[in-house]
């Protein structure tokens, strides 16, 4: 499967990788970018584990595609914290 160039931002942090168009946001910030504070659970949408935040809004990432990210801002559960500490 050809693989496509896709840039966005990442807690704060832009990114350019290339990613096949059936993989899922939860694959690329698992597998790709090693970031493991979003779950791996259900993979069906229906626990809420996956949820990041893409263009400020929450999305089930085992529900999106990685290719539909380009051009945005994703933040995670490690961006959510400031100076290392996790604040309500």
């Amino acid at each position: 499967m050809e693989k496509k160039k896709i840039i966005f931002k990442i807690n704060g942090v832009e990114k350019t990788v290339e990613v096949e168009p059936n993989k899922t946001l939860l694959w690329l910030i698992r597998e790709v970018l090693k970031l493991k504070g979003t779950k791996k659970a259900c993979e069906r949408g229906d626990c809420g584990l996956c949820t990041v935040l893409l263009n400020g809004e929450p999305v089930k990432s085992c529900l999106v595609l990685a290719v539909e990210v380009d051009g945005s801002e994703i933040v995670t559960v490690e961006g959510l914290s400031r100076d290392g500490e996790l604040t309500p």
